[in-house]
């Protein structure tokens, strides 16, 4: 199948999208957190508040379109990156629209990679939060494209200790509570299909896993205060399956303000090349 290189450039608008405590809350339980994180789990809470990682939930409304306009194969994608950028906090109630795009698409021979932008927007119209997507198409390259740019990090301070490390227990049922927040592959739930796509059984959301590490980042360098995260972007790098630890780490960069993150279950990594940036 070969993509419809077309559609790069084409705006694509989602559907409205009413957001209210319960979703944000569904959302927090999703990424595991719990009576530890009122804020973010009980309306009640006088500090209560959403995870920045949050920004992919409406975006979603987006992805799933713009993928099927371009033609890309959904039996053999991955997502291979993924960026947040956070303009203001997002409300806890109230209307938010998004919009986007797939600004270029990258030759990597046998495969291509697939970049979309999204914008999120609340009711009086003002910028939430901003997202990038880099979907891994493979088979579908090979179309003499240029490869795209390539990826540079900032410097981890020498010697430096972690600034946390954490570990997750996920619950066996944790891709069922997520998916609940919008994202129903039946790759995450269905156990006849797993094997059927290279897997021993059905996997955890790799956008279950950035939020995992978004609430680490949230807890231990923000102090519990969402709206400082401003930056958040990781490659997804292994599969975690429900029930899994999965053990989160940050280090001081030598960029004032922003940490280098990794995710790992045992020995495997499953985030690399992460970039948080704090204000």
């Amino acid at each position: 199948m070969q993509l419809d290189l077309d559609v790069v450039g084409k705006t694509f608008e989602g559907p409205e999208f009413n957001l209210d405590w319960q979703r944000c809350a569904l959302y927090a339980l999703g990424i595991g957190a719990g009576t530890e994180a009122l804020d973010f789990t009980w309306e009640g809470s006088p500090r209560f508040q959403v995870y920045p990682s949050f920004a992919v939930i409406p975006a979603q409304t987006i992805i799933f379109p713009a993928l099927t306009a371009i033609r890309a194969d959904y039996r053999t994608l991955v997502h291979g990156e993924q960026t947040i950028r956070l303009h203001k906090p997002f409300p806890t109630s109230g209307r938010l629209t998004s919009v986007g795009r797939i600004p270029a698409v990258y030759d990597k021979g046998k495969a291509a990679v697939v970049l979309l932008e999204t914008e999120t927007r609340d009711a009086a119209g003002e910028l939430v939060a901003e997202t990038q997507w880099s979907i891994f198409c493979r088979g579908q390259g090979g179309f003499g494209g240029q490869a795209g740019p390539a990826l540079t990090l900032p410097e981890a301070v020498a010697g430096a200790a972690p600034a946390f490390a954490e570990s997750n227990v996920t619950s066996p049922a944790q891709a069922l509570l997520y998916r609940l927040s919008g994202d129903h592959n039946p790759l995450h739930v269905d156990p006849d299909l797993a094997p059927k796509v290279g897997f021993e059984a059905p996997i955890l959301h790799g956008l279950c896993t950035y939020g995992i590490a978004a609430r680490n980042v949230v807890q231990h360098l923000c102090g519990g205060d969402a709206t400082r995260l401003r930056r958040f972007s990781a490659r997804f790098s292994g599969v975690v399956y429900p029930g899994n630890t999965v053990d989160v780490r940050a280090v001081p960069s030598t960029t004032a303000g922003t940490w280098l993150l990794e995710a790992r279950v045992g020995e495997r990594s499953v985030l690399s090349h992460g970039v948080v940036e704090i204000g």
